[in-house]
């Protein structure tokens, strides 16, 4: 026997980034972007100017929503053109990946 540890106050639980980033995994699915990734939760409530990703023409698209239209980077998608889309889910967290090519060596 001996004394407890006195550090066992200061004892933290380790980061899980899944319980935060991703709470609903059954409905969460990952998108690969050229700057790094989104997470995409399918069953998410969607709100005017929420990210959402969608299909058009079997394209997997980006744009933000809203009751009577899309906006895309490509401009707006509205009437007709909206019987087209399919919506995969609302983007929940965009994971940047930084580039450091341009940072020297040390």
């Amino acid at each position: 026997m001996g004394f407890p540890s006195p550090a066992t106050d200061y004892v933290e639980e380790r980061i899980n980034l899944n319980r935060i980033f991703i709470p609903n995994p059954a409905n969460t699915f990952m998108i690969e972007t050229s700057t790094g990734c989104m997470l995409v939760d399918r069953v998410a409530k969607v709100s005017p100017g929420d990210l959402v990703a969608f299909q058009m023409e079997g394209n997997p698209m980006l744009g933000k929503w809203y009751p009577k239209h899309l906006m895309t980077d490509d401009g707006l998608i509205e009437g007709e053109q909206l019987e087209e889309i399919i919506v995969l889910g609302a983007v929940t967290v965009e994971v940047l990946t930084l580039d450091e090519k341009w940072r020297p060596t040390i």
